[in-house]
């Protein structure tokens, strides 16, 4: 690989970069985990904006994991295969995701466990902005009601990823949606997606509102989240806040109850099901409010995109 030196620091390659990227623990967290997601999504932009080629280690089966083109290598346990193969493909950079360093000459750099820090071979460590999952957009009114009649009936709905919620937090859902429903008397739908606990569809039998409860919609997830009417952000160990910088991207309003987004989300007490209910008829009737929220987070959302996490990336591994 040939590169010179940029504009402002920047290296700007005269060839493409190949790297090797180990997608094992990705492939165990499973497609659904925020982390597997935002990783993938810069893999996408370094091909798509660097013109990076990928080698991929997988663990038997690719499974749900959305890859770019690239060379697939499979193997099981063994980890001195990584530099094997970096040797055989000619490799400019070795990627780990598991917070692990290998054996080799070659430059590496790893996504650490747990949120978007990249570590490169000298010991320095990149924090990289997040960027919203791919697909994700505002949505056309007519786009909208195609969404909303392929999951809702036609319905407005409130839409709450579970992925990796505790059975408690999605119970207080469950709650405040019923406190909503009976004060209301509303239509409004609630979409549950993700791989939730079984617990949580065992308490489902017997919810008074389940046929207001939608689950596994049949969309994908950038539309999901596009065609909602709020989304609800349940407080989840690891979380990166991807649910919420989706609904910025997607101009949704968000119902948290972890602070430190400011003033472009509604923040409500946690472990109690009446302030959620109450954000929930927040955003149900006041649109003046749901619409200063969806204004104050475009413009947050406007400070973090796919392109700039790509350039992050990219300006480490150039000095690594």
């Amino acid at each position: 690989m040939t590169r010179t030196s940029g504009t402002a620091g920047l290296n700007i390659y005269l060839c493409l970069m190949r790297i090797f990227l180990d997608c094992r623990a990705l492939q165990k967290a499973g497609a659904d985990s925020e982390r597997t997601r935002f990783i993938l999504s810069c893999v996408a932009g370094l091909t798509l904006y660097q013109g990076v080629e990928w080698l991929f280690l997988l663990s038997g089966r690719e499974g749900d994991l959305s890859l770019p083109a690239g060379e697939r290598i499979m193997a099981r346990r063994s980890f001195w295969l990584v530099s094997r193969t970096v040797r055989k493909y000619k490799a400019d950079l070795i990627m780990m995701t598991d917070g692990r360093k290998v054996r080799s000459s070659v430059p590496q750099c790893s996504w650490m466990p747990g949120g978007s820090l990249l570590r490169l071979s000298s010991g320095d460590v990149v924090t990289v902005s997040l960027t919203a999952d791919g697909g994700v957009e505002p949505l056309a009114m007519e786009e909208r009601e195609r969404v909303k009649g392929a999951i809702a009936g036609g319905k407005e709905y409130f839409l709450a990823d579970i992925t990796g919620a505790g059975v408690p937090a999605v119970v207080d859902l469950l709650k405040a949606f019923s406190l909503f429903k009976k004060r209301q008397m509303s239509n409004m739908k609630l979409v549950l997606m993700g791989k939730g606990h079984p617990g949580v569809i065992e308490k489902l039998d017997s919810y008074k509102y389940r046929q207001d409860v939608c689950l596994d919609p049949v969309v994908g997830r950038g539309e999901m989240v596009g065609g909602a009417y709020g989304v609800v952000h349940l407080a989840r160990r690891d979380s990166l806040g991807l649910d919420v910088l989706n609904a910025w991207t997607a101009h949704v309003p968000v119902i948290t109850m972890e602070a430190g987004a400011g003033e472009a989300v509604h923040l409500v007490a946690a472990g109690d099901p009446v302030p959620l209910a109450d954000g929930l008829k927040s955003l149900y009737k006041d649109e003046a409010f749901r619409g200063e929220l969806i204004g104050k987070a475009a413009l947050r959302a406007a400070d973090l995109s796919l392109r700039q996490s790509v350039a992050m990336i990219w300006e480490a591994i150039g000095r690594n």
